[in-house]
């Protein structure tokens, strides 16, 4: 929760606007130190599954191509995923 006036941006988010609009903001942050640990284990057993996060596959040589597919995304490309 925001309390105050503001105008203008906040670290280049416009908080001005976001107050005169009456809008909701909500945040938090992860614990990936925490989770990451057992989701790699359990990615390892195949017990989660994620190839289905990727929407494009490349060699890693194709990486260049890569990236600006997904800068403009283009295709429909989401995250690419590069294999070395």
């Amino acid at each position: 929760m925001v309390l105050g006036t503001f105008t203008g941006f906040v670290d280049a988010f416009p908080m001005g606007a976001v107050m005169q609009k009456g809008l909701t903001v909500r945040g938090s942050r992860q614990h990936g130190q925490r989770y990451i640990p057992e989701l790699l284990d359990r990615m390892a057993a195949d017990e989660v599954r994620t190839e289905h996060l990727a929407t494009h596959r490349l060699p890693l040589e194709q990486a260049a191509a890569g990236y600006a597919l997904f800068r403009e995304r283009a295709d429909g490309c989401v995250r690419t995923v590069f294999t070395p």
